[in-house]
């Protein structure tokens, strides 16, 4: 279930790109904002009657609670004597659960909310009836009427959290519990001075009758909750089924077969335990200073106001605040430290200052008492949040039928030396303090297993070890040989591997050496030879000439065993052979390990291969001078890299890897490879030939990657290499470059040392650094979001957790929008990159799916983690990001951290386009998405800055641009200056006839333009300008063949104004307009047109080539993944894309 949406306005006017109005005023009348009443207490728009109305009904039943309250404990003493309360509580431990297994068949009959309004009447009935009993002589009464009003009153507040629960999602009850509860805190004070003012007016048991109309009072309220769920379309609340008490019976196996259950089962008992502790000595003091039951119940109504006082205030001020800026492991022992230095206060006056026992007493009960209805309760509720929902509900029932009550037994024994006289109030205080030791050993061991529940709730899934083999079964033989037919590389080694490793090589057939994976054939060379498989030699000569070298040396060796000949003087032969494969397997060999003058022949082939004006002579070259096994000839290796031919050039590369890996290529090579690493076609290759080198290129990289002169697309390139080159030079080095200025580049560094410390869990770094970093993230993140609200219309901007989204379905985000959110959705994965280097990067990775999967259940798991995962500044700045605040609150938090305020839409943009791209490259797309929103809204006042732009601009995207929205913003139309001619087909430059004089798009009207086009619907504004990139317009004539049947596809189409009729294989024609595509089925199927593409009437296009696409798509996966998710939309269907 998603969070609940909220549209907050921002704090001064903003601009609504989206509809391209001129004007910057907003309606703020229009924008719906959360009442100020509730801001404050976390309720989000949608939650404010439900909530209040809960609010309100905690206050009334807490109102009636705590005058009952006071009537019980002073008619009790009054008639019985305060030593006596253990045998009560004994009582009461021994009648609750008979009594409960009751209250629950009964209220089996009808759902919770009906159930809840009968008892509340009958509760009501009670009191009036308790009334008339008071009259009778006899202390039979006052003992009934304590055991009894606990019970109704034990089973009204349960009613009440168990309706809540049911009503409010997990984050919403982590959010509105603290208010509610609250609720019920305020009504204790107005319930206290009820028995205060109506004992003294008319005596104590009036108290009753005014109680018994509060009862009314909530059954009211609890109609109004469900008509209010009603008109809301929500599912009405469950049936208390009886279920609950077959549960609460079975619940010992749930609670012991949870660790975390057992923890707070052990939490439950002692607090209760201490809550019966001190009840007690409050009690004793009480009886000692009073002197009648009305004072006695003047008395308690006072002290039980200004408990709920205390706890309405440290509710209202401090739980919240506690919850989510500490957490629930601080929560939980904020009780017991209250009461253990109260408790001490209290041992002191006893024994040192007997005049101030009364005030130590009302400090013990009033921080037991209103910490216990107040954190402590909310606190205890959300422990159960990571409890599989099945065992939550069966571990609750039975803490709360048979701990709960278990623990007032045992309370009960504690203190019966008391009520038998045997010992003192001292006596409970030492043994209040005894039992709260306890108390804070279970909370830190009740923290841990409920950071650990969280954690193991985030994980998924795990990995089977594979079964053993038994190669003398038949049918495993049988598959085995079987699974050789595989395409999957893997299964096929694993097969050949398991067959010769059992003396079965003889069953691999030669067949496998057209295999398309070079390792399958150059592990079937070696077991080929090991089985002297003599039949298989010609296969095997044919693979000396293999596309792979590594399997031509493979091949050499193994035919030279199989013919018992001498291999040198069989490859002499194949120098002069005209395939240029086997010359250059022959060149490998002879260089190494021919004879002097073989040698030398080979140098000379070698010569005139790597001098031929044919590429694929020159790639066997480059192989040749991969497999030597001596560094020479590495000038000639490198003098390659600098090939015009790409697939020379890469070979080149790949050869330098495999020297390397044979520890036979010179660093000299390693500056020249880093280079080409900025060559989107060469650097994944480089790459490879770079980590080959391991720690001795990490000098290198380093210096290229700190050098401001450097191409910025090499420095890019360099964390990663250095992540796979690995140990310590590389992590120093990364640690070093955290602060790089360049967006991107610090991207790459926190994912490069994240993936370095999922690889090695014992890698350490300065936690300092990455705790300031982290910050600084935090700091980038709000600096962004406070951007993006005074650019976006208040109407439409939402957020679902720390992402950014717009309200209407179908609304394209503005260009300027959609840059921010992507820097905003770039600061997250920072911020998680980071946590990973000092928290387990596991759970960390899981919190971090768990957070973007928009489904509700993990999202509170996540949130939950985290929360009482970190710690310190780290949880206070990423909570500033991740936390699911409304748009107003994540601002304040930019306000109050960073000092960071929304500015007016024009100097957020005035601000943009003064950004300096020397210092971060990466806000380019910032820099042109803002002008290119001034030319949109006309912002008149930021032309000067435009302007400016078109000669000082240092990148000549932004020169591009600025002249352009200087133009057009001038001329109120499209630039007309800036024109091309386009060549004719007779000039062969292409299928137009004739000279045209046609408007070029500029670059920033490609990328608006192509985020029309439903292929790329899924891409965001990032990629859209790498598109642009590699895009380039084109015009054709009414009549102009496109592309014919038959032809090759390298490249698909974007129709930018015009029409294209498709005239498909068999017959059928379809017509492509305007922001329509085709030829896109073509290029990724690999295969030849399957029709024609003729243009209807003038027409321009967009063309995008096969080629660049495709090395595009290798270097961004991000892009893969958006084109992914349209073609899965689309079902893809190909027959409207060719």
């Amino acid at each position: 279930m998603k969070s609940s949406e909220t549209i907050i306005g921002p704090k001064t006017a903003a601009v609504s790109f989206i509809e391209r109005r001129p004007e910057y005023e907003v309606d703020e009348r229009s924008v719906i904002r959360p009442s100020p009443v509730t801001m404050p207490f976390g309720i989000r728009p949608g939650e404010g009657w439900i909530a209040w109305l809960f609010f309100v009904y905690f206050f009334v039943l807490a109102c009636a609670q705590y005058a009952i309250k006071s009537v019980r404990q002073a008619a009790f003493i009054d008639s019985w004597g305060a030593e006596q309360l253990p045998w009560v509580y004994l009582a009461l431990a021994l009648v609750s659960f008979p009594v409960l297994v009751l209250y629950t068949r009964i209220a089996a009959r009808y759902r919770l909310h009906r159930t809840i309004i009968v008892f509340c009447v009958l509760h009501g009935l009670t009191l009036a009836a308790f009334y008339e009993l008071f009259a009778l002589p006899g202390r039979w009464v006052p003992g009934l009427f304590y055991v009894w009003s606990t019970v109704a009153f034990g089973v009204a507040v349960s009613q009440l959290w168990s309706y809540a629960g049911q009503v409010f999602n997990p984050r919403q009850a982590r959010r509105l519990f603290a208010f509610v509860g609250a609720g019920g805190l305020l009504g204790g004070i107005p319930g206290g001075l009820i028995a205060r003012g109506v004992s003294g007016w008319a005596g104590t048991y009036a108290t009753l009758l005014i109680s018994g109309s509060l009862f009314l009072m909530v059954a009211a309220v609890v109609f109004l909750i469900e008509r209010q769920r009603s008109s809301a379309g929500e599912a009405h609340t469950a049936r208390l089924e009886d279920r609950f008490i077959r549960e609460a019976r079975g619940g010992l196996r749930t609670v012991l077969g949870s660790r975390l259950l057992e923890m707070i089962a052990l939490m439950v008992m002692v607090t209760m335990i201490v809550s019966q502790m001190v009840d007690l000595q409050f009690n004793l003091v009480i009886q000692s200073v009073t002197t009648d039951l009305d004072h006695r119940t003047a008395m308690y109504g006072g002290v039980f106001s200004a408990m709920a006082l205390v706890g309405f205030i440290f509710q209202l001020i401090f739980t919240r605040r506690i919850h989510r800026g500490l957490g629930v492991g601080f929560s939980m022992r904020v009780l017991p430290v209250t009461v253990a230095v109260s408790t001490v206060f209290l041992i002191f006056a006893i024994g040192v200052v007997p005049g101030v026992i009364v005030g130590a007493a009302w400090l013990l009960k009033l921080s037991e008492g209103g910490l216990r209805h107040s954190i402590d309760q909310a606190t205890r509720e959300l422990l159960f949040l990571p409890v599989r929902p099945d065992l939550r509900r069966r571990g609750k029932a039975f803490i709360d039928v048979f701990v709960q009550r278990f623990a007032k037994g045992i309370a009960a024994v504690l203190l019966l030396p008391v009520a038998l006289e045997f010992f003192g109030m001292t006596y409970v205080s030492v043994m209040t303090l005894v039992v709260i030791v306890m108390w804070l050993v279970i909370a830190e061991l009740t923290r841990r297993e409920y950071v650990r529940a969280f954690r193991e709730g985030l994980k998924s899934g795990s990995i089977s070890e594979p079964e053993p083999v038994d190669l003398d079964n038949v049918t495993t033989m049988s598959t085995l040989v079987e699974a050789m037919g595989s395409s999957d590389a893997r299964e096929v080694i694993h097969s050949i591997e398991l067959l010769a490793s059992n003396g079965q090589g003889r069953l691999v057939p030669p067949l496998l050496l057209h295999h398309d994976d070079a390792e399958v054939r150059r592990r079937v060379i070696e077991v080929l030879a090991d089985e002297s498989r003599e039949d298989a030699a010609g296969a095997i000569e044919r693979a000396i000439g293999d596309v792979d070298p590594v399997v031509r040396g493979a091949a050499i060796g193994a035919l030279a065993t199989l013919k018992k000949e001498d291999a040198a003087s069989m490859m002499e032969d194949r120098l002069d052979d005209r395939d240029p494969c086997l010359r250059a397997a022959a060149v490998a060999f002879l260089l190494d390990l021919g004879r002097p003058e073989a040698r030398d022949k080979a140098s000379e082939v070698l010569l005139e291969m790597l001098s031929d004006g044919n590429g694929a002579i020159r790639c066997e070259a480059a192989k040749a001078l991969g497999q030597v096994n001596e560094s020479r000839d590495e000038g000639r290796l490198i003098q390659l890299f600098y090939d015009p031919d790409r697939q020379v050039v890469r070979e080149a590369i790949r050869a330098a890897g495999r020297r390397q890996e044979r520890g036979n290529c010179s660093p000299l090579s390693i500056p020249v490879l880093i280079s080409l690493m900025g060559d989107r076609w060469f650097k994944h290759e480089a790459r490879e030939a770079i980590v080959a080198h391991g720690d001795q290129a990490v000098d290198a990289l380093v210096l290229f990657m700190n050098s401001p002169d450097e191409e910025i697309w090499v420095r890019r390139a360099i964390p990663k290499t250095m992540a796979l080159t690995g140990g310590a030079g590389s992590v120093a080095a990364l640690m070093d470059s955290l602060g790089v200025s360049d967006a991107f580049l610090r991207a790459k560094v926190i994912e490069s040392l994240s993936s370095l410390r999922r690889k090695n869990r014992e890698l350490q770094v300065a936690p300092e650094i990455v705790r300031h970093q982290i910050q600084e993230e935090a700091r980038r993140y709000l600096g962004y979001l406070v951007d993006l609200v005074a650019v976006s219309s208040p109407h439409h901007l939402r957020f679902e957790g720390p992402h950014a989204g717009w309200g209407c379905e179908g609304r394209v985000p503005t260009l300027l929008q959609q840059f921010l959110a992507r820097r905003m959705r770039q600061g997250i994965d920072n911020l998680f990159g980071l946590l990973e280097l000092l928290y387990p990067p596991d759970d960390i990775r899981a919190a971090s799916r768990s957070l973007s999967s928009e489904q509700g259940a993990l999202v509170v798991r996540a949130l939950e983690y985290l929360d009482n995962s970190l710690t310190g500044s780290v949880r206070r700045d990423v909570f500033a990001v991740i936390d699911d605040l409304s748009i107003d609150d994540k601002v304040h938090r930019g306000e109050q951290l960073f000092s960071l305020y929304v500015q007016s839409a024009e100097q957020t943009m005035k601000r943009f386009l003064a950004l300096d791209l020397e210092r971060d490259p990466d806000a380019l797309g910032l820099v042109v998405a803002t002008m290119y929103g001034v030319s949109i809204d006309r912002v008149e006042i930021l032309l000067p800055e435009v302007e400016a732009l078109v000669t000082a601009g240092t990148h000549p995207l932004v020169r591009e641009t600025a002249e352009w929205v200087a133009a057009k913003m001038k001329e109120g139309s499209a630039l007309q200056g800036r024109r091309r001619v386009v060549p004719s087909a007779s000039d062969g430059g292409g299928p137009t006839t004739g000279e045209i004089d046609m408007t070029e798009m500029a670059r920033i009207e490609m990328m608006a333009f192509l985020q029309g086009v439903d292929l790329f619907s899924f891409c965001d504004a990032d990629q859209m300008l790498r598109l642009a990139a590699i895009s380039r317009e084109w015009r054709f004539d009414e009549g102009e063949t496109i592309y014919v049947r038959g032809t090759p596809a390298d490249a698909l189409y974007c129709v930018v104004e015009g029409r294209v009729r498709l005239v498909h294989g068999d017959g059928r024609e379809d017509g492509v307009g305007p922001r329509g595509r085709f030829g896109v089925g073509d290029i990724l199927s690999g295969r030849m047109r399957d029709g024609d593409a003729v243009a209807s009437k003038p027409t321009r296009v967009l063309i995008i080539e096969a080629d660049d696409f495709f090395d595009l798509l290798s270097n961004n996966i991000e892009i893969v993944k958006a084109l992914f998710r349209q073609l899965s939309k689309t079902g893809l269907n190909w027959e409207g894309a060719r």
